[in-house]
């Protein structure tokens, strides 16, 4: 009996979150193709983000460090890219994040 409801635990919570993901996905289409002049500015920023990973994707190396014990962790080629990759855009959006509070308290101060 508790195997029983176990699984129809688990069973009900993944029919829950697939159907918050799909609300998730569903609700601001909707709002992007009642509002278009708004959606523009959510569609450049989604694809400036696209952009940050496509540029930090190729500045990405593929080379695998070696260092004792790096077997252990079954690093390839494609995953140190992706890795690195990862690195670099929150180096990038982490920068770009600093440089606009910088910008808005200089804005600040200047403007009085």
């Amino acid at each position: 009996m508790s195997d029983f409801l176990i699984n129809f635990g688990l069973i009900l919570t993944y029919i829950m979150v697939g159907g918050a993901a799909i609300a998730a996905i569903a609700f601001p289409l909707i709002f992007m193709i009642k509002n278009r002049s708004q959606a523009k500015s959510t569609i450049i920023g989604i694809g400036t983000l696209l952009g940050v990973a496509l540029i930090s994707y190729l500045l990405a190396s593929s080379e695998i460090m070696m260092f004792p014990g790096y077997e252990k962790f079954e690093m390839t080629e494609a995953s140190t890219k992706r890795v690195g990759m990862g690195l670099i855009t929150f180096y990038i959006l982490s920068f770009g994040a600093i440089a606009a509070v910088v910008y808005a308290e200089l804005g600040k101060i200047f403007k009085k």
